[in-house]
This record gives structure tokens, sequence and C-alpha cells, in this order.
């Protein structure tokens, strides 16, 4: 179990039975105690009071006043009885018949006592019993009362207090469950927040949560700020670097074309490293310039992002002119953080972008995958380069001027991202055609 609502209304749930039975036992006990000692007093009541009309006979009977017996004592097996004893001599109530109770006990004088018996028809009986010093002789008196009838009461007082008790149960577990829905709303939203990131619909979770959870929430606001530093810096570094290196580099040839106007295959070789180092730098820029100001937080939107990447590229290509198409089937987002987008769509656009004669198309599907697919009306590939092109683990560096890097970069990107690349002829364009396939969780 690992919900926090079920763990707390579990928990509850246990307390509150274990309280609930505790407090059963001991209110039901509580109520069958009180009213026994009720019913003890008032046999006590009645044995006194049989005493006060006891007469004791010289000729060692008893006799009765007849007016201090009650009625109940008269009608048969009417569940109460009395039983007197002095000596060998004894009376018995009317109510007992041709029944008897139970002995008693050897008793002392002024001492009482209460026992559970059995009496007529298996009645459960309740007996008092003391004993008493009259007219120089000792008298035994027992009086009994059954207990059905206060059993039944002690029964229905204990269904009575179980249904209250399991109202009351269900009562506060329905506060509880109110109380703890409420309490967890905060986060709910917090988990909320947590899916929209994902999104990339916010840049960071909010900090309007419970005090228990607000250090986290605090922690995991803090990492996504400090990756987001490094992803810029590291944006920022890789621009600076290729700047720096573009002048130093310049220099270098224009000194090593000096130095080795002798040497023309030196010379050559020289140059031909300079291009191709010039190449990466300029690439690298691109990338730079391609990725914006996006800190890989949100997901890539189709309407805006899109808009603004094609904008890049129209400058970065100014002497050209090219018809850009794009068929996005209804899709507004791509399931990718915009970082990674903008260098996949801006690779795969740039590539197209320079080897087009004067048109672009871009087609974007997004169902239980994406599918992008990029084509241009340049002069294409033949097919043993455009397996080259796209294979793993060939190096930028490695790639000649043209297809070969931008396309190289936009292959590990999708291998990153554990998808696939496919490059062939394009049927309508007749330029190059790169088909990018991605799963529906890339992000």
């Amino acid at each position: 179990m690992t919900s926090l609502r079920s763990r707390l209304s579990a928990g509850l749930l246990m307390s509150l039975v274990a309280m609930l039975a505790l407090l059963w036992l001991i209110t039901a006990a509580s109520g069958r105690t009180l009213m026994e000692s009720q019913l003890a007093s008032r046999l006590a009541h009645d044995g006194e009071s049989l005493l006060g009309g006891l007469t004791l006979r010289a000729d060692g009977g008893l006799e009765l006043d007849a007016q201090r017996i009650q009625g109940i004592y008269q009608q048969p097996f009417s569940g109460h009885y009395f039983v007197v004893e002095a000596g060998g001599a004894a009376l018995r109530s009317r109510s007992l018949w041709d029944e008897t109770l139970p002995p008693m006990a050897e008793l002392g004088v002024g001492e009482n006592r209460l026992d559970y018996v059995t009496g007529p028809g298996q009645q459960p009986l309740l007996l008092w019993s003391s004993a008493f010093v009259k007219q120089g002789r000792v008298v035994r008196i027992g009086v009994a009362e059954d207990l059905a009838a206060l059993q039944d009461a002690t029964h229905q007082l204990q269904r009575r207090l179980l249904g209250w008790s399991l109202a009351v149960v269900l009562s506060l577990l329905i506060v509880q469950r109110y109380i703890v829905v409420r309490s967890l709303r905060p986060v709910a939203r917090a988990a909320g927040d947590v899916a929209r990131l994902e999104h990339g619909e916010i840049l960071e979770l909010g900090e309007r949560v419970p005090d228990e959870v607000l250090p986290l929430v605090h922690a995991i606001n803090q990492l996504l700020l400090r990756q987001q530093q490094r992803l810029q810096r590291s944006r920022e570094a890789l621009g600076n670097l290729a700047h720096a290196i573009n002048t130093p580099l310049t220099l270098l040839q224009q000194l090593g074309r000096e130095k080795l106007s002798g040497d023309r295959q030196a010379a050559q070789q020289l140059e031909a490293y300079g291009r191709q180092i010039t190449t990466l730098i300029e690439q690298s820029l691109r990338r730079a310039r391609l990725a914006g100001d996006s800190l890989g937080a949100r997901r890539f939107d189709l309407h805006e992002d899109l808009g603004k990447l094609v904008d890049t590229l129209e400058r970065l290509h100014r002497d050209k002119s090219v018809r850009f198409e794009q068929q996005l089937h209804g899709a507004s987002r791509l399931p990718l953080e915009q970082q990674d987008a903008m260098e996949l769509l801006g690779n795969l656009l740039d590539n197209a972008w320079k080897w087009a004669a004067g048109e672009v198309c871009l087609s974007v599907a997004v169902d239980a995958g994406v599918e992008i697919l990029v084509e241009d009306d340049g002069p294409g590939v033949d097919a043993d380069a455009m397996e080259a092109l796209g294979r793993r683990g060939v190096r930028q560096d490695e790639a000649t001027p043209g297809h070969g890097l931008g396309l190289s970069i936009v292959s590990s990107l999708v291998q990153q991202l554990d998808g696939s690349m496919e490059l062939s002829r394009s049927p309508r364009l007749g330029g190059l055609r790169v088909r990018v396939r991605l799963g529906g969780q890339t992000g």
C-alpha cells in the first residue's frame, strides 16, 4: 500500500475500531455492573423486609407476616423467589412452587453474598443471601431474581452501542477522507505541475504546497534552474569558442600561405584543413543560432517556434530565394524538448535550405509517434553517399562539407531519442528526402 490516502484511512479505521471496541466492552460491562448493582440493592431491601416480618415460634417454626410479602413472590415461577432458613426450619416463596433454590453457603452473621445460580425452568438468577441474628437464633435469607430481562436490556444496549459506534466510524471516515483529500489537493496540484513541466507548459513547479512537501518542490526547482543555467552556459560557450577560433584560424591560414609559398603541396593541405575547420566552426555557430534562447524545458510549438526557426534560416541563407512549404496535419506540438526539436529541425531544414534550388517542404505527423519528413529540390545524393551520411559512428569532423555534417548531427540526435532516420530521393521534388521517426515518449 503506497497511497498516503489509503494509509491514513486504514490507520484511522484500525484506530477507531480498536478504540470503539474497547469503549463498547467497557460501556457494556459498566452497564451490566450498574444494573446488577441496582438489582442487588433491591434484593437486599426485600431480604431486610422479610427479616422484619419474620417471627420465630417457640416450637422452632417460622412464620412470615403476609403483608411483608410482595405479590410477585406469590405467582408461580414469576422469576422472584426467596428462602428463609433458621435452624432446621425453612420457608420458601409460593413462586418456587415445588422447586427450590440451590443451598445457601454457610454465611457468617452480617455477611452478604451475591451468586449466579440456575433456578426453576433453567432461569438465570442473581441470588442475594445474608445471615442475621434474631431472637437469639441465626437466620439466613436468600432472595433471587431472574436475570433474563437484565440480560436482554444489556444485549439491547450493546447492540445500540454497536450501531452507534459503526455510524460514528463511518462518519469519521467520511470526514477524514474529506480532510485528507482537501489536504492533499496541493500535492495533487504539484503532481499536475510536474506533468505540465514534462509537457513544457511551465518552467518550474508552483510552491503553494504543504510545508512537508515544500522542501522537495524547492529542491526540484533549484535542480531545474541549475540545469537550465548549465544548458545556457554550454550553448553560449560553444558560440563564443567558435567566434574566438575563427579569427586566429584566418591569421594562421594567411601565415601558412606566406611561409609555405614554396611548397605547393603543403600549402594545399593547410588550405584544405583550414576549410574543414572553418566548416566546423560555421556549423557550431549555426547550431547556436538555431537553438535560440530555448532552455530545453518546454515542448516545441509548431506554430510559434517553427516560425522563428524558419525566420532564422532565411536570414542565414539571405542570398537564396527558397519557397518553404509546411504540412503539419493538425499537429500543434512536438513531444520533444524545445532545444532538441530546434536542433533536429534546424539541422534538417538548414541542410535542405543549403542545397535546395528553390523549394523546401516540411511534413510533420504526430500520432502514436512522430514522423518528420523534409524534402528539397536540390541535386540529391547518390545511393552510396546516402548510406554513409546517416551511418552511426561517423564523427562530425570526418564529414565532408555539404550534407554530411548536418545530417550526422541529426543522426546522432535521433539515435539518442531512440528513433530512426531514412534517406532517399524525393519523388515529388527530386532532391534529398529525409524521414525521421521517433517514439511517442521521446520527450
